[in-house]
């Protein structure tokens, strides 16, 4: 799989990026918008297709990279995102959620470059 570089890192020049996570798309959940490492998290999971292993214990990380993944499924799968959605409103259930997730990314050791 081929990442833009732009992809790897936050974009201002994104426009769906500005969108969804600049100007505060939360999945729909909340009024706030995701920042830092939740951002970056979201932008691998909708456009880069990435996980980064090395960030696999950040939560704010992995709650971006799912809300990335839901939002970029549900684009041409909406039920297939809800199932996902219920099935990470379980907490017993959101290691099976991000398994699946990553099935269909590029799944990278490490962190991106500047994390």
């Amino acid at each position: 799989m081929i990442v833009a570089p732009h992809c790897l890192t936050l974009c201002p020049l994104c426009a769906y990026h500005e969108t969804m996570v600049g100007r505060g798309s939360s999945g729909g959940e909340g009024d706030e918008g995701f920042t830092g490492r939740a951002a970056i998290g979201y932008d691998h999971g909708y456009d880069g297709e990435v996980f980064y292993l090395g960030l696999a214990l950040d939560p704010h990380y992995v709650d971006g990279w799912v809300e990335g993944c839901l939002e970029r499924i549900g684009e041409d799968y909406p039920e297939e995102e809800q199932l996902f959605r219920d099935l990470w409103e379980d907490e017993t259930q959101r290691e099976v959620v991000i398994e699946s997730l990553k099935a269909d990314c590029d799944v990278r050791t490490g962190r991106p470059a500047g994390l």
